[in-house]
């Protein structure tokens, strides 16, 4: 047997042992820990509808924002404590989490939040029209093109978003979305000089959505180029 074959097969023996050992962890749950769990999760969801009362309570946006940044540190350890867990079902506060560290402009946070959340497909709370994917794609387009206006550089976290969104990963279909993310892109590398890029991010816009408004912007790329 070759030495590849050799470590192939260790792998898949260590794999096979560690599903094993998980199996045998959910089966060996005691009812007295199944419970705790049910519990604490109702407790989780109580609190997080109590705390959204307040959110809706209050008009002034600043008063919303300061709220939501007195909330995110009681949630987020619960949150990370099921990114960790290796769960997969419906986890609301996981997505309320996402929004508002949006809202606060926790960008770093937010996406590593919204990565998981998508790969997970979790779904917007009802009272949102649109998925997750487009939801984040859309807010964090109005935060990079709020950083570009004041000509700081949204990068690294808009190319991730661009990534994300041109790879699939983040299932956005929504042209308008697409059309807003490609033409800032393309005014980005248009700041920069990067004359190349920028006709391409404009004929993506303009190719998902010929209402991009990049039509004498890519014509003006192209006569720089």
């Amino acid at each position: 047997m070759s030495l590849a074959l050799r470590h192939k097969k260790r792998c898949l023996a260590a794999a096979v042992h560690l599903l094993e050992t998980e199996a045998e962890a959910v089966e060996t749950e005691t009812p007295g820990q199944k419970m705790k769990t049910n519990h604490d999760r109702v407790v989780v969801e109580s609190e997080l509808e109590h705390d959204l009362k307040l959110l809706s309570e209050r008009e002034n946006i600043a008063e919303k924002i300061a709220l939501k940044k007195q909330l995110l540190p009681k949630y987020l350890p619960r949150v990370r404590d099921f990114m960790e867990s290796g769960a997969n079902y419906p986890y609301p506060l996981l997505v309320w989490c996402v929004i508002w560290l949006l809202d606060v402009e926790d960008i770093e946070q937010a996406l590593e939040l919204a990565n998981f959340a998508i790969d997970q497909q979790q779904k917007m709370p009802e009272r949102f029209k649109r998925d997750l994917p487009t939801y984040t794609a859309e807010e964090l387009h109005d935060w990079a093109e709020r950083e570009y206006k004041k000509q700081r550089s949204p990068h690294p976290y808009f190319e991730e978003v661009l990534k994300a969104v041109e790879t699939q990963r983040w299932p956005v279909v929504n042209v308008i979305v697409l059309g807003k993310l490609y033409k800032l892109a393309g005014l980005i590398c248009d700041q920069q000089e990067d004359f190349a890029r920028a006709v391409h991010w404009y004929e993506r816009a303009q190719e998902v959505n010929d209402k991009a408004g990049v039509k004498t912007r890519l014509e003006m790329a192209r006569k720089k180029l």
